[in-house]
């Protein structure tokens, strides 16, 4: 069951991820074995795209990828779900986006890409008809980091101004860093900002999440959403702020965690959640991607993110039990 008739537009990396679980960061010349390897779907935002379907949300996919066997893969795989790939281009020039990931017994991950076919996604070949019917342009940070793709993420913005589309943006720390008068440029143009309190203390000089939230506010976001790691997250919606208290799980690999949360918060907008139900569905999202090895289709489905709901321990307070009511009601349904 499709919850909305108009389509979120996802624009950023589309990538294969190769998951290592090692125990420890080999030292420099030294080998490092594992036992197994897992091949994945990933890339930011296609992690949050494959979220959204999970949570039967509608979404259109906009990326490039190469002509190679790991995009056949990725189409392979994808055409289990209901996304949209029509938008998605292709390139000779370039293979395939890959991520080599290394996970440690603690959960953390350490990650390199190989961006390839992504940077090369042509602003001339997004054809505006897929904005006619679109609730959301939600981007990832990732896709300003090079031309000819940041000059598409500037096309799509245009095309979303013309039609009244809502953007939002999830920063991401690298990008934020190396192309910090970027992000200055687009912030004003945002509906939702989905970020850390890093990334705002780097762009506006922040020093508390609420402090981040308060500026990014004041230059024209509505919905702001700082990530807080094992502390949670808090949002501001319209003047009013919102804690949103970690769930307690155990960590396996935080790969996708970020992407997961995202994905909450923008179905949450478009379902015109509350904000604390929409807080506490990023938050359950992020919390069940660190339960599992992997993003991608590691992610949860609808049925597993009811069963959490069921029997996740709640934080207290009056707000988050009704959030947890309006969730297993919604999702219920």
């Amino acid at each position: 069951m499709i919850w909305q008739d108009k389509a979120l537009i996802m624009l950023g990396d589309i990538n294969v991820d190769t998951i290592w679980p090692v125990a420890a960061i080999p030292e420099p010349g030294r080998d490092g074995l594992v036992d197994t390897v897992k091949m994945e779907a990933g890339g930011a935002i296609l992690n949050s795209t494959i979220m959204l379907d999970r949570l039967d949300m509608k979404t259109r996919l906009l990326g490039c990828v190469g002509e190679d066997i790991w995009a056949a893969y990725l189409r392979d795989a994808l055409s289990s779900t209901q996304i949209d790939l029509s938008a998605v281009q292709t390139t000779q020039i370039e293979n395939t986006g890959l991520d080599f990931i290394l996970v440690t017994p603690d959960g953390e991950r350490t990650m390199f890409g190989y961006r390839g076919a992504n940077k090369l996604l042509d602003p001339e070949k997004i054809n505006p008809s897929i904005f006619e019917n679109a609730a959301l342009l939600h981007i990832s940070g990732y896709a300003f980091l090079e031309s000819p793709q940041r000059d598409a993420v500037w096309r799509a913005i245009e095309l979303a101004n013309d039609r009244d589309v809502p953007i939002s943006l999830d920063t991401g720390l690298e990008p934020v860093m190396r192309e910090n008068e970027v992000f200055r440029r687009v912030l004003p143009m945002l509906t939702i900002c989905i970020t850390g309190l890093a990334e705002v203390d780097h762009l506006l000089g922040a020093t508390t999440a609420q402090d981040a939230a308060e500026k990014l506010q004041k230059i024209g976001v509505s919905l702001v959403a700082i990530k807080m790691g094992g502390k949670g997250s808090l949002l501001l919606n319209q003047g009013n702020i919102t804690k949103c208290p970690p769930f307690d799980v155990g960590e396996v690999d935080t790969t996708g965690a970020g992407d997961a949360y995202s994905a909450g918060i923008i179905a949450g907008y478009t379902l015109g959640l509350s904000s604390a139900a929409m807080g506490m569905l990023a938050s359950a999202l992020g919390a069940m991607a660190v339960m599992v090895e992997g993003a991608g289709f590691s992610l949860p489905k609808r049925s597993a993110l009811l069963t959490f709901l069921d029997d996740a321990d709640w934080p207290d307070g009056k707000e988050m039990k009704l959030a947890r009511s309006e969730l297993i009601q919604r999702f219920h349904a």
